[in-house]
């Protein structure tokens, strides 16, 4: 594999090529955001200093020349970036009664994550269910008002456990399933 053979399409529609060390730096923080966080779809472990690539961006990666180790980056990468993306939004639902709509002291907001939501094309109708999932909470976050709020400051009507139970079971389990599969 090249640096050459993997890109990503801006939302200009453009292909910007990715390095293979933008692809290790991506693919290592999914592992670990994968391994911090299975079958504890809710309570995701996100420490603030470790997760600083623009994973959003990275959803629409391709590849020029398919051999088994690109599709295998691919997947991992497409389905890794939009779980983490649902994680980046329990963070965001965590914090809303103070008024932060950011991720981390990054400061991503909702905003700014939901354009590359919209024009990503998943390569599965189950990513599509995930990508769903994604901008109606990034709108819901968005949108946030005091209105949304009960008397002890939690979001009142806003369903994340079955959002956050979704990416759990067709995302991150998904994986350890698959590796299981090919490692027995």
């Amino acid at each position: 594999m090249s640096d050459s053979d993997f890109y990503i399409i801006d939302l200009s529609g453009n292909k910007v090529r990715v390095s293979y060390l933008d692809l290790h730096l991506i693919r290592r923080d999914l592992l670990l955001y994968f391994d911090e966080n299975v079958g504890e779809p809710v309570h995701v472990l996100m420490p603030c200093n470790v997760y600083k690539q623009d994973y959003w961006k990275f959803l629409s990666i391709g590849y020029d020349k398919e051999t088994a180790e690109s599709v295998a980056y691919k997947n991992l990468i497409e389905r890794g970036c939009l779980a983490f993306i649902n994680g980046m939004t329990l963070e965001m639902l965590y914090e809303p009664a103070s008024g932060i709509k950011t991720w981390l002291e990054r400061e991503i907001s909702a905003d700014a994550i939901l354009p590359y939501i919209e024009a990503y094309q998943p390569s599965s109708p189950v990513l599509n269910e995930g990508k769903k999932f994604l901008i109606s909470t990034l709108n819901f976050i968005d949108q946030l008002s005091p209105a949304d709020f009960d008397e002890y400051g939690d979001i009142a009507d806003f369903d994340l456990v079955t959002q956050a139970k979704w990416f759990d079971e067709n995302i991150v389990r998904e994986y350890y399933r698959t590796m299981a599969k090919e490692w027995g």
